[in-house]
């Protein structure tokens, strides 16, 4: 009986099976938070760009079904799923009490692999943006 007490073959692999669960969840979640904080950057990078081209009324970006199409068409360049509804834009807005602006605002649904398995109230990312808007 001491003998098979003093045996310590398999420890290892009996210390990783506690840990690794632990460890393997921990890594995905930051896989995860990092995805969702790229898919917000990405998302206030469409909405900067979205606003400029409504206020500038530059061609494909002049009625706001135009700003929509804008929108997602570069929502998908940069990998991200967007529908155009949303997307809102309002072409005379006041921003951080300035008259005058453009605004896009868009609000998206995050469907990560944590939203999937744990209880989270992370599942929406809202952005907004504005621009002058041009003469």
């Amino acid at each position: 009986m001491t003998r098979l007490l003093r045996d310590a073959r398999g420890v290892t692999a009996v210390e990783f099976a506690l840990v690794a669960p632990a460890f393997l969840m921990f890594m995905f979640l930051t896989i995860d938070g990092a995805r969702m904080a790229w898919t917000y950057q990405a998302l206030q990078e469409v909405a900067v760009n979205s606003a400029r081209c409504a206020a500038l009324g530059v061609t494909g970006c002049k009625t706001a079904g135009e700003v929509q199409s804008y929108a997602v068409a570069r929502a998908a360049a940069e990998g991200v799923k967007l529908t155009a509804s949303a997307v809102t834009l309002t072409p005379a807005a006041t921003c951080s009490s300035v008259a005058g602006m453009t605004k896009v605002a868009i609000s998206s649904t995050y469907q990560g692999a944590s939203t999937k398995l744990l209880p989270s109230t992370l599942t929406a990312l809202s952005t907004e943006s504005c621009f002058p808007t041009a003469s």
